[in-house]
Order: structure tokens, then sequence, then C-alpha cells
């Protein structure tokens, strides 16, 4: 069959999209802590993440280039943020609140105005009315300071170079770069989650050019799994699938590199961390699949090195040995 492999968006369909869209926001974290990122409505998302240790830190990103994204179906890369107001409900629990130390913060990497790289560090209680819990918060990128409290001593932020910015999500206790397992004498997982709601982008520079094309239906199946995947939301990743042309099938892998947290319920069952089942069931990737018009597969794999891997799931050797390890 023909084929073209395209390097960047040319004269094809294009469309667009509120800078801030919550479809193309992401989440990175350190295993084996564990975050996931879905919309809730076309204006609100929600993180939820599940912490190990008083290090863990999970960060929810907003990045000016496009790298996920195939090139015909990317936005375009804008670095200037000048004029752009940026307004969102926050809402939260489990973590640390806004008002206190290491509370939620907004990290910017860029260049200052001489073209040096510098980083800010914009503590959204500055910038919230409301609750530490329950609060709109406003930023105007043009009028917008890293530091502590607002003019005392203060490092103004210069919106024309920003290459990429995450909003900082920390357990209670949080202490850098600790390995300390939380909950003291009884050690086990801490869950928490935010969401932004109401996300509004205003101003220069508040809208982003995006590649809208179609493929025709191929009638190829597709093949992905949350563990590579998790960064996205569901809505991005099932737009790739359908308009790339996948028509034949989706399959989506849950493997157990992530999920930590899994522990017996009642009745023998499996329990999943909040993050997948809501990124991979009900309003997440099963759910846009299905409504995309593919067919959805469903894949889950009990596997783990032997050191993390239940007695009763562990794979065994024609002697009953413990595996000394089990591919991933």
């Amino acid at each position: 069959m023909a084929f073209w492999l395209a390097p960047a968006l040319g004269q094809q369909e294009t469309d667009w999209i509120q800078r801030f869209d919550p479809r193309f926001w992401t989440v990175d974290f350190p295993r084996p802590m564990q975050a996931a990122v879905t919309t809730t409505a076309p204006d609100a998302l929600r993180v939820d993440v599940c912490f190990y240790t008083q290090g863990d830190l999970a960060g929810l990103i907003w990045a000016s280039a496009d790298t996920i994204d195939h090139p015909l179906l990317a936005y375009e890369t804008s670095a200037d943020y000048s004029g752009v107001t940026l307004r969102f409900q926050w809402q939260s629990g489990g973590i640390i609140p806004l008002d206190a130390a290491n509370g939620p913060t907004l990290t910017i990497e860029g260049k200052d105005a001489s073209g040096n790289p510098h980083v800010w560090y914009v503590r959204l209680w500055n910038y919230a009315v409301g609750t530490n819990t329950n609060a709109l918060i406003t930023l105007d990128f043009s009028n917008l300071a890293g530091g502590w409290s607002i003019g005392a001593g203060d490092d103004p932020v210069y919106p024309g170079a920003i290459s990429r910015m995450f909003i900082s999500l920390v357990p209670p206790g949080y202490a850098w770069s600790s390995s300390t397992p939380l909950g003291g004498s009884t050690p086990g997982p801490v869950s928490g989650w935010a969401t932004m709601t109401g996300i509004r982008c205003g101003g220069d520079n508040a809208m982003l050019s995006i590649g809208n094309v179609f493929v025709p239906p191929t009638g190829l199946a597709a093949a992905t799994d949350y563990d590579d995947a998790s960064a996205q939301t569901p809505a991005r990743l099932v737009r790739g699938l359908r308009q790339l042309g996948c028509r034949g099938g989706a399959l989506l892998y849950v493997g157990m590199s992530h999920h930590f947290k899994l522990a017996a319920a009642s009745g023998g069952a499996l329990r999943w961390p909040r993050g997948v089942i809501r990124w991979r069931g009900r309003r997440g990737c099963g759910w846009r699949i299905s409504s995309a018009g593919v067919v959805r597969r469903g894949s889950r794999r009990s596997c783990r090195y032997r050191l993390r891997c239940w007695r009763n799931i562990a794979r065994r050797d024609g002697g009953s040995r413990p595996a000394m390890a089990i591919p991933l």
C-alpha cells in the first residue's frame, strides 16, 4: 500500500484550540508512585496520585511544544505567553494544600529577557481567592512572579520564552529526596487528587493552531498500554487513534510495573489504584474508544520482579521455586 512519512504539518487541515486545553496536559512522576490525568469536561481535568515515600512528587505539565502527538495532529509550538491570562477553579485533597510550605507550585522553565535559561517558582496561593483546598486562581503571565510572597524579593516571570511549566503535587509530610515510607510505623500508600475546572485562557496568544487531519479508516488495529501512555489524557490518546484511521480495534495493555497499590479486596478480587481505574475505565480510554467507533480490547498482566511479587501469583519453575526475574 502507498504511504507517506509526514515530517510536519504542511497544507493539511488545521483547527484552533485554547491554550491550556485540558486534553493536552500531561503528568510525570517517579516510580513506584503513580499518577494519572483525565479530562472530566471540555474545560476541566482531574489528577489522581498515589504516594509511597516522603520524597514523592508528581507534576501536572503544560508544554509549549507538542512532542507527543503525530506531526499531522500536533498543536503549534508557541513559547510566547505575553498577555496570556489563565483562570481556573482549584480543588484538592490528600496533598499539601495551597497555603502551606511545599504546596502546589507552578514551576516555569524558560529564558529570561537576556536569553539565559531561568526557572521561576510561582506559589499558586499568591494568586488564589478562596480556601487552601478550593480556590479560584488567576495567572496573568505578564504580571507573574516567583517567590514566597508577592513584592518581597520576588522574581518577575519573563513571559516571552517559556518552554514548559508544571504544577507540583506532594504528600503531607513531604521531604525533598527522602525515601522514607509514608505511614510511619504502618507504612502504606497515600492517595490524593486535584482538579482544575472552569479552565479559561484569554488575552493575546491565547489560541493555538492544531493539526486536524482525518486519515480514512484503515481497518488496522492498534496496541498501546498504560505504562507508556499514562502521561497522556485518554482524550488525547483516543483522538490520535481515531484521526489516524484506527478502526479495526485497540488493545489497552495495563501491566503492573506502576501499580504498587494492588491489594486483595473482599471476595479475592484485585483493587487497582484509583488513577488507573479512572484512566482506563468509565470516562477514560475504554469509554472514549468505544464512543469513537473502535473495538476495545483489554489486557492486564500480573508480572513483577521477584522481590515485589505476591507469593500466590509469582511465576515459578517446575520445582516450585520463584523465578529470579520476570520479563516485562
